[in-house]
């Protein structure tokens, strides 16, 4: 009996003790598996991925296969691209394109049928680029690559990148091997070196060009962005930290934290603009609406404001800007709070109380009063709070509360894409402004396998309370001398509640001013990311004719003035002038604001004028010459040319100075 009661007593206390102290139960997260990313985009490139070869390759970092970052560069500087498989390459897909480029994971064992598609496209008068090619592709169109594979260091050679962005790009660090070659191929003209050995070079084959790059260009970007982590896609060695790991653990080399130039953009930009479109000239979209020189993003994170976190919103859209306040379940918004946000225009997104970090949010689970247990509140149930309070059935904007991240280098972000989840803000270097990851735009995050994800990581340019790195000033006119950049800005709303701060309140005002100086917008993560979104769902092809005459320069007015008022008789034919290459691009906007690029010379020619052609009943119409501006973009010249939203036919003229 005595040992009765005590069992009894010992219970009680028990259930007392767990009562006050529940258990916590762990659960496990709902992870992506990715997406292979197929797209048979009317556009002027195709990228030639197998996600099988990249899936099976080694696991540790170094060794792996990063073929899909081809897909985030080709995104990001020219919008619409196709992508295929070595079995989903049609010929007819193949024929209407004039850049292809074959990455590392096909570049070795392509069917012999599809080689000779390939030659036969390149000597007609297009464009192959190769990625660390091997076996008969190597034996046919580049240098014998004898001299084996080592770890490069710098970049030491970069044609055509002259001044201050080729000094930038000699400090890009790296991650990344490059082939050797025991003797250069004969021909060929050397485009970018690595130590000094080519890694890039271009030579004829028929009228069109072959390039190969051989070094591991998908890693080199992968590092950069993503972050590099231990070679088994850890952050660090289990039980090294009490508290969990932090985005900056990820930054490829600590000298990066507060850097003033966007290294990985730079590296894109220049395999975009100083390799391929110098011997294929083809237009692009450019990166930003309404041809600004650059965006800024601003989120604002809040966990105790509710309704009153968009206090900063009301500023912001007296400056004809708008932003995303990124909010947890629990701050207190309100859903007419949320109606009037969405309203003027804001942006909510989610704030994320990620497991296992201080941060994280616990649900008791139990029997009536009697709560032993307790678990995390998942990111569904998060996503799901949030929603009910919404005027809208989705949340596409995230971003991890307290700036916390996984042990695991891809799991928050697998977690994210589960629950379709389109753009993070989660990487961050606290107190210190910066390019720490190389880049400002929104990348293609990367499962572990190499599978791309369904989300984009778009890393804070500008945290709350930057201490250190370079001031806005100065990277808001970098950008707009040249590197042309999106920039995130993140300001808790409540920061200036709990330090009042006049001079600082004042400074984020005179941000504003600066940022219309510098020609930048200031916008919300979820519309910038549906700006890309459109952008990248567009259609582009382009064609060049040699031996036109270029229409002789008019007084017309211009091109908004002609489309808006359907009264005026079109424009006449010009007169003829002289001999000019043509560029002739057909391509479909689907969104307003959005502006054509290309080159400002080709093929030894200089830009002379762009002109919007009409069509009357299927044929050639009359045509109207548009504005156009001429930007820097790391020291290449780029003409812009405004686009209406819908279906374009424009002509750019190309001819040599008198």
């Amino acid at each position: 009996m005595r040992l009765l009661l005590w069992v009894i007593v010992g219970g009680l206390l028990l259930l007392f003790y767990m009562g006050e102290n529940p258990w916590l139960v762990t659960t496990d997260a709902q992870l992506s598996k990715g997406a292979e990313i197929a797209r048979e985009a009317q556009a002027d490139v195709i990228i030639v991925i197998d996600y099988h070869t990249s899936q099976k390759s080694p696991r540790a970092f170094e060794e792996h296969d990063w073929s899909a970052a081809w897909i985030n560069t080709i995104e990001q500087e020219f919008g619409p691209v196709t992508v295929a498989t070595p079995r989903s390459l049609s010929h007819k897909v193949l024929g209407e394109s004039r850049i292809v480029i074959l990455t590392s994971s096909v570049s070795g064992q392509i069917p012999d049928a599809l080689l000779a598609q390939l030659r036969e496209h390149v000597e007609a008068g297009n464009l192959l680029l190769v990625e660390r090619p091997s076996g008969v592709i190597r034996e046919t169109w580049s240098a014998d690559g004898r001299a084996g594979e080592r770890r490069g260091q710098a970049f030491t050679f970069a044609r055509g990148l002259e001044g201050t962005y080729f000094s930038q790009l000699e400090q890009v660090p790296l991650s990344t091997d490059f082939v050797g070659s025991t003797r250069a191929l004969e021909g060929a003209t050397t485009l970018l070196s690595i130590d000094g050995a080519p890694v890039v070079y271009a030579h004829e084959v028929g009228q069109g060009r072959v390039i190969t790059v051989d070094f591991d260009y998908g890693e080199a970007l992968t590092a950069l962005q993503q972050g590099k982590p231990t070679r088994d896609f850890t952050l660090r060695p289990p039980g090294e930290y009490e508290s969990p790991p932090r985005p900056e653990e990820l930054v490829l080399k600590k000298s990066l934290i507060g850097a003033q130039v966007p290294y990985a953009d730079l590296l894109e930009r220049f395999m975009v603009h100083g390799v391929i479109l110098p011997h294929a000239p083809a237009p692009t979209l450019w990166p930003f609406p309404q041809s600004a020189d650059g965006v800024v993003v601003g989120v604002h994170p809040d966990l105790s404001l509710g309704d009153g976190g968009a206090w900063m919103l009301e500023h912001e859209l007296e400056r004809k800007g708008v932003s995303s306040l990124l909010t947890t379940m629990d701050s207190g918004l309100t859903a007419s709070g949320a109606a009037t946000i969405h309203r003027k225009g804001g942006d909510i997104g989610l704030l994320w109380r990620m497991p296992g970090t201080p941060d994280q949010l616990l649900e008791p689970i139990g029997l009536g009063g009697f709560k032993p247990l307790t678990r995390p509140v998942s990111l569904k149930q998060q996503l799901d709070a949030l929603k009910d309070t919404l005027p809208v059935s989705y949340v596409r904007t995230a971003r991890i509360a307290g700036g916390w991240w996984s042990q695991d280098w891809d799991a928050p972000f697998r977690e994210m894409a589960e629950q379709g989840l389109r753009l993070d803000s989660t990487y961050e270097t606290p107190r210190t402004s910066g390019y720490a990851w190389g880049t400002g735009f929104p990348f293609l995050a990367m499962k572990s396998d190499g599978t791309p994800l369904g989300i984009r990581e778009m890393p804070v340019v500008i945290p709350d309370r930057a201490i250190e790195g370079p001031s806005l000033k100065s990277l808001l006119e970098s950008s707009q001398a040249g590197h042309h950049m999106a920039m995130t800005y993140a300001l808790r709303p409540a920061g200036f509640a709990d330090y009042p701060d006049m001079e600082r309140f004042n400074a984020w005002l005179e941000f504003f001013d600066e940022m219309e100086r510098t020609g930048h917008l200031l916008t919300s993560a979820y519309r910038y990311d549906n700006f890309m979104r459109q952008r990248r769902a567009s259609s582009m092809r382009s064609r060049l004719i040699d031996g036109v005459q270029a229409p002789r320069a008019t007084s017309a007015p211009p091109i908004q003035n002609v489309l808006k008022d359907d009264k005026k008789k079109p424009e006449k034919a010009p007169k003829r002038g002289r001999d000019a290459t043509l560029m002739r691009v057909t391509i479909e906007a689907k969104s307003r604001g959005m502006a054509l690029a290309v080159p400002a010379h080709v093929r030894g020619r200089t830009f002379s004028s762009a002109r919007q052609r009409s069509q009357r009943l299927g044929k050639e119409g009359s045509s109207a010459m548009l504005q156009t501006r001429v930007v820097s973009l790391v020291g290449y010249q780029t003409v812009l040319v405004p686009l209406e939203r819908g279906f374009n036919t424009i002509d750019i003229y190309y001819t040599v100075s008198p």
